[in-house]
């Protein structure tokens, strides 16, 4: 049980720090100081190691974005479900869409239930 509470604490560290660095990410701050980091990391240590720090930024923001993405996300379908669930006029199989599969939502969707899937 203590590894579960610990667990829980690390998954709402995790969360806080990926919404916070998200925020801070896309403010016109960070661009600034991601610009200036670039330019004195190519005058100090040259390109080579530069390149590689800029690697290992983007691949760490990739998912720090995507968790917050991903409850962004749930927490809009979340929102959406309450909505459709209290609408009268709401169609109930609409509700959890977004598990089934692309043919199960084309059929679900009066526009494109006729329409072919695409060849890929």
């Amino acid at each position: 049980m203590q590894r579960h509470h610990r667990h829980g604490r690390i998954h709402v560290f995790f969360s806080d720090f990926s919404s916070w660095v998200a925020k801070w990410t896309g403010s016109h701050w960070a661009l600034s100081v991601a610009a200036l980091g670039v330019v004195f990391g190519l005058g100090v240590f040259g390109i080579a190691i530069t390149n590689i720090a800029i690697s290992i930024v983007t691949l760490l923001m990739v998912f720090v974005l995507q968790n917050t993405q991903n409850r962004d996300s749930a927490a809009l379908h979340l929102k959406i479900d309450e909505m459709v669930r209290v609408a009268p006029e709401a169609r109930d199989e609409v509700q959890g869409v977004e598990s089934r599969s692309e043919a199960e939502i084309r059929e679900l969707h009066p526009s494109t239930a006729d329409l072919e899937p695409p060849k890929g």
